[in-house]
């Protein structure tokens, strides 16, 4: 349920063509029939829909939900001089009810950036520690799609967009999955990771921001309040309690009052896509945080084996726990890609 709610829909596989554009993927209807679904593409009906489609996969993975083995879908849209695959920059992608889009509908649209317009791409090593897999255009997609959800959250609940910040901080920016959209709205974008190949990635393939490696624990070398907005994807996802705190307390040292910060979750509806055994999910409700082992995709970059880790939050826990440092303004389900974002806001004291 939290998966069809939260997410609704997944694109698995994007093509761009001098022709137009074919997008392939799932998508899971609760409330509606699947023949009352729409299909958009910047806010229009593809030309083209093949759907449903049978799918053994989607029948293991949400063995409960109506229509699951029959839930996938291919969708084209043709170029034309008449309209732009790519207004702003940007395709956007959604799956609706029959009335189509709202003002929340960036919550489960997906975005992909004009190839066009991208800068040099990371190794497939590189994009591998960052997203599991060494498949770049679920990297491109991944990134585009979490950057362009945040910026509509800002302008939804604050007015503002990204480029109204002073000081940007990508919190484990990895091989600027998140940075090199970034800076296309921001010159003030710093981007930090305990990665050293993956800094140095950064630094030569987006020159218009700056690049750290920091230690695995802090303090970092940057000024109290230096930062008034902080973007961390998967970070505390990868954190034991005692370290995560110590970041936690780094990061309300180093931004200004009132700063924004939206830090990533582990959620229900990414355990639904990982088949995560109910009982884990009871674990990490009971416990606050659950720490499930080390995790191997820093195995090659760092000599603590035991410091990147599988960890999981509940939301009570959130509430209370990350509240010594900052309020909590929100928990919004599977908005960073298939993750929780949780939105907070340094106390003014």
């Amino acid at each position: 349920m939290a998966g069809a709610k939260h997410l609704r829909w997944l694109p698995d596989g994007v093509v761009v063509s001098d022709d137009g554009l074919l997008i392939s993927g799932w998508a899971l209807t609760v409330w509606d029939r699947q023949d009352r679904m729409r299909f958009l593409i910047n806010g229009v009906a593809f030309d083209k829909l093949d759907w449903p489609l049978e799918s053994v996969y989607l029948t293991a993975t949400f063995p409960d939900m109506p229509h699951a083995q029959a839930s996938r879908f291919f969708a084209w849209h043709q170029r034309r001089p008449d309209r732009e695959l790519f207004p702003n920059g940007f395709a956007r992608f959604n799956v609706t009810g029959p009335l189509g889009e709202h003002r929340l509908s960036y919550r489960t649209a997906w975005y992909l950036a004009d190839p066009a317009t991208e800068p040099g791409m990371p190794t497939p090593a590189q994009i591998e520690r960052v997203i599991g897999k060494p498949d770049e255009q679920a990297y491109r997609l991944g990134g585009a799609t979490i950057v362009q959800r945040v910026e509509a959250l800002l302008l939804e609940r604050f007015d503002r967009p990204l480029a109204s910040f002073q000081a940007i901080l990508d919190w484990g920016c990895g091989a600027g999955r998140l940075c090199r959209y970034l800076t296309a709205r921001s010159s003030a974008v710093t981007g930090i990771d305990i990665d050293p190949d993956n800094v140095a990635a950064c630094a030569y393939l987006l020159p218009k921001a700056r690049f750290l490696q920091v230690d695995l624990m802090p303090p970092t070398p940057f000024p109290a309040a230096a930062f008034d907005l902080v973007v961390g994807l998967s970070v505390l996802t990868h954190l034991d309690e005692p370290v995560q705190d110590a970041w936690l307390a780094e990061l309300q040292r180093i931004t200004r009052p009132q700063a924004l910060l939206l830090l990533s979750v582990q959620g229900l509806a990414q355990m639904s896509l990982y088949r995560a055994p109910p009982e884990m999910a009871l674990a990490a409700h009971e416990k606050g945080i659950l720490d499930n082992g080390a995790n191997a995709q820093l195995t090659d970059v760092l000599a603590d084996q035991t410091y990147y880790r599988d960890v999981m939050h509940s939301r009570d826990y959130i509430l209370t726990h990350w509240a010594k440092w900052f309020d909590v303004l929100d928990i919004i389900e599977g908005m960073a890609g298939n993750q929780d974002l949780v939105l907070l806001r340094r106390r003014t004291d």
